[in-house]
């Protein structure tokens, strides 16, 4: 019997120190739909994404990551994953949810890694009306008319800033069910890992952070439907000036195509096509070595830019103040 303890990614938080220009990127180039404000924070979805909203825009003084939602199978879950958080004492404590935004009462806590995620039992699926309605009756909106359509999220690429807090980070994960598909070395050490609670091929990655710096966010990917919408995308970002890092590729590692973009607030973004799905309950990690396969397991074919590596915020030691103090009080790391 496997006890599945969470379901899916829900949502992640980005900071920008250009709100504005974050906004339209994500609007205008990459066709997210605006779902409502709040203080300094905006909610976007893509057409696909069955819940609410899928990211969360926050203004502030620097890029990076605030906080990863994952949902889980039932209350019960919720309370089994509280107390695995909890026996690594990274709890953070209980908050009351955004009732408005279709999601209940959560609790949060620190990744070994540094990031600060949230476990969620109650969440409304979401459905457009009026206009937005599709005849598709399994979608939950129409396709947007402008952009390049992103589909809904995929997965979130989060960085280590030590060996150990990479080993503790994949211990955790584990037992709050991720299945680790794909592993990447360099000859016996271990420096990434590609891993899925919900059949994918990855909906999280974490990997080792040149910077050594904790807390940091290596980019955040979202699906597009069909793999020409990655020229497509390509051809908007030359055209409008936006940075691409890497592609258009395709990984050896998931089997997938790919195109890294740097938005204009400093976080990578990247859109997604295929990968393959399983199942398989007892799944043998496949492992990549740097030295055998030297790059294949990034690019098959394609490549990357030396800026892909460098993640958010930059300079690395910018994350806030607020999770400076949280990292030095549960991780006893200094920034």
């Amino acid at each position: 019997m496997v006890n599945k303890i969470l379901s899916q990614l829900v949502s992640v938080e980005i900071l920008t120190p250009k709100m504005d220009d974050t906004l339209w990127f994500f609007k205008e180039i990459l066709g997210l739909y605006e779902v409502g404000k709040k203080g300094r924070s905006v909610y976007l979805r893509g057409w696909e994404d069955w819940y609410t909203y899928s990211l969360k825009v926050t203004e502030s003084d620097t890029a990076g990551v605030k906080e990863i939602v994952w949902r889980t199978y039932s209350e019960q879950d919720l309370h089994d994953a509280v107390n695995i958080i909890n026996s690594y004492g990274l709890g953070l404590g209980w908050d009351e949810g955004e009732p408005d935004m279709g999601v209940g009462r959560g609790y949060k806590f620190l990744l070994p890694s540094g990031q600060i995620g949230k476990v969620v039992w109650e969440m409304k699926t979401w459905r457009a009306s009026g206009m937005l309605r599709s005849g598709y009756k399994a979608r939950p909106m129409k396709k947007p008319t402008k952009g390049v359509q992103a589909k809904d999220l995929s997965h979130i690429f989060l960085f280590a800033y030590n060996d150990d807090s990479l080993a503790k980070s994949v211990e955790l994960l584990k037992k709050l069910t991720f299945k680790v598909n794909e592993i990447l070395k360099e000859g016996d050490h271990k420096i990434a890992y590609w891993m899925a609670v919900n059949g994918t091929a990855h909906d999280l990655a974490i990997g080792l952070d040149p910077s050594g710096v904790p807390g940091r966010l290596n980019h955040v990917t979202f699906n597009v439907d069909y793999a020409d919408d990655l020229l497509r995308a390509a051809d908007f970002y030359t055209d409008y000036g936006i940075e691409i890092v890497g592609g258009p590729l395709r990984h050896g590692i998931t089997d997938s195509h790919s195109l890294y973009v740097k938005e204009p607030g400093g976080n990578v973004i990247e859109l997604l096509h295929g990968g393959y799905i399983n199942t398989v309950p007892d799944w043998e990690p496949v492992t990549w070595d740097t030295k055998e396969d030297e790059n294949r397991w990034l690019f098959y074919w394609g490549h990357v830019k030396e800026a892909f590596w460098h993640g958010s915020p930059l300079p690395p030691n910018k994350i806030s103040d607020e999770l400076k103090e949280i990292i030095r009080q549960k991780l006893g790391a200094k920034i």
